[in-house]
């Protein structure tokens, strides 16, 4: 199995609500990976993303998702609320 890793500086997603709770990062952050727009940029198509609910709301908070891509390899990202209603996705690889 090949191993792919990347870094997506430029990953950024923000959310329309007007007060993100922890349970929002983690819902939208979800719904982020499997976006076309992440797609487009990872070259990846993801599915089955889960991700844990941050400890917090704060920006520097950084928590872990998993998603399979399309080739059936299973991902781990680290992602870090970057802002108000703003994450980036700081780190990917296939873990399986």
């Amino acid at each position: 199995m090949k191993r792919r890793l990347f870094a997506i500086t430029g990953g950024v997603m923000l959310m329309a609500a007007c007060s993100a709770s922890p349970a929002d990062y983690r819902k939208e952050t979800e719904k982020y990976l499997e976006s076309d727009s992440l797609a487009d940029e990872a070259g990846y198509r993801f599915s089955e993303a889960v991700c844990e609910q941050p400890s917090s709301e704060n920006e520097g908070t950084q928590f872990s998702c998993s998603a399979v891509d399309n080739d059936g390899d299973e991902w781990e990202f680290i992602v870090e609320i970057t802002g108000d209603r703003e994450i980036t996705v700081v780190d990917g690889k296939v873990t399986g």
